[in-house]
């Protein structure tokens, strides 16, 4: 135990020292508030710019009208302004004068309307590009003359406007299910799923070359004179936790900070507020520990198996796809189709957390499932721990350019022998 304790400290202490490890651990936050920013900034105007289209309220409008559909061509805008047309008797004469460049826009409502329910809008702008949208007064001049002759609440039915309020029943006791239940639910397997998958995108690659680094340097040498194999790799299991939850931390902490902000100035709802469970979270954070834990034992086996980390980054990729693998069939834990890829990942270790989270993200994880589930991740960590023992007995000093299955097949070094 004094050994193990020995090699957490000196990992950890070696890791926090550097430099460049606070450096990526403060650039991985500042780098995702970047993205989203950008991201929200980026979507936000695109989206403004798509949905309201052209501005027509200074612009000279034009309209042949074949069905005498408008009534009236002078429109109340919501805005308080108005929209005025003029009118057409032809719909070459508007394109005429479209082609001469006399008025901005042209509308043609077209003589056989009623079949292809088809407008036609004539433009010569200086510049076309893709945000090119006239539609916006004509669709409005339609919807007022439509409206004038449909009830208020036809018109809601057919613009899909109507309002629907769901009502849940519990199944065991038959309470009402609000909002704020539902959640907090979802809250604990929600962060424990974005925070899985940071540690799997951030520190997956660090974790499979941990053990290739010292063999390749011929550390693991000197290290094997004063130290069992066991201590060692459970040590660098221990440590190398230790580090990615550090470095999760300095991720959280400006999260929860403006999560603070946010509820002092009332710009998170106050039904988020409500449904956030502490035990649900705790649960699951139980659950983020077992199935960090797992993860790192497997990555640890892949860094013992091969001697160079160029091996390790290939076999690794292969065991984070494992992992990752309920992400590509989504479509099983939505429906009620394909149950069995559904229990088959629930219950494969290396796919068994990310399945637990999704399960309980869309409802489909009953309490006991859960409880199986944890146990099942903590066995099979313990075991791929106990594996990467054996594999580094054998592996330890092991230098050639491929990996060499016979020797791992064989007995381990009795001197090693933990």
């Amino acid at each position: 135990m004094r050994k193990t304790l020995e090699v957490i400290r000196f990992e950890v202490m070696r890791s926090i020292k550097k430099p460049s490890f606070w450096a990526a651990a403060i650039l991985i936050p500042v780098l995702f508030g970047f993205y989203i920013f950008i991201a929200a900034m980026s979507g936000y105007s695109a989206e403004e710019a798509f949905m309201s289209g052209t501005d027509t309220t200074k612009m000279q409008l034009g309209l042949y009208d074949g069905v005498d559909i408008i009534d009236n061509l002078e429109i109340e805008l919501v805005d308080g302004g108005t929209q005025s047309f003029k009118p057409y008797e032809s719909e070459q004469a508007g394109i005429d004068t479209i082609q001469a460049k006399e008025i901005d826009v042209f509308y043609a409502i077209p003589d056989n309307f009623g079949e292809n329910l088809t407008v036609k809008i004539y433009t010569k702008p200086d510049k076309v590009t893709l945000l090119d949208n006239y539609s916006e007064s004509i669709a409005y001049a339609l919807q007022r003359r439509a409206t004038a002759e449909v009830s208020a609440i036809n018109y809601s039915i057919i613009t899909n406007a109507i309002n629907y309020e769901t009502i849940n029943f519990d199944a065991t006791d038959g309470h009402v299910v609000e909002t704020n239940e539902i959640i907090g639910k979802l809250s604990g397997p929600v962060i424990a799923l974005a925070l899985f998958y940071i540690l799997i995108v951030v520190l997956g690659n660090r974790l499979v070359v941990a053990m290739t680094e010292e063999k390749e340097n011929r550390i693991s040498e000197l290290m094997l004179t004063s130290i069992k194999p066991r201590d060692l790799i459970i040590g660098k299991i221990i440590s190398l936790m230790i580090v990615g939850l550090i470095q999760l931390l300095v991720l959280v902490i400006p999260v929860l900070v403006l999560y603070k902000v946010g509820i002092n100035y009332n710009v998170i709802p106050e039904f988020i507020q409500e449904g956030i469970n502490a035990l649900s979270i705790a649960q699951y954070m139980l659950l983020l520990l077992a199935s960090y834990f797992l993860f790192t034992a497997g990555c640890i086996i892949i860094g013992t198996m091969t001697p160079t980390a160029k091996d390790a980054n290939s076999f690794s990729s292969v065991f984070i796809i494992m992992v990752i693998l309920p992400l590509f069939f989504l479509g099983s834990f939505v429906g009620k189709d394909n149950q069995f890829m559904m229990y088959f990942l629930t219950y494969f270790p290396p796919s068994a957390p990310m399945s637990i989270m999704l399960r309980a993200i869309m409802g489909s994880l009953a309490e006991w499932e859960f409880w199986v589930g944890l146990v099942d991740i903590v066995i099979v960590g313990a075991l791929l721990a106990k594996l990467a023992t054996y594999i580094f007995c054998k592996n330890a000093i092991e230098f050639t350019a491929r990996i060499n299955f016979k020797k791992l097949l064989g007995s381990p070094r009795k001197s090693w022998k933990s």
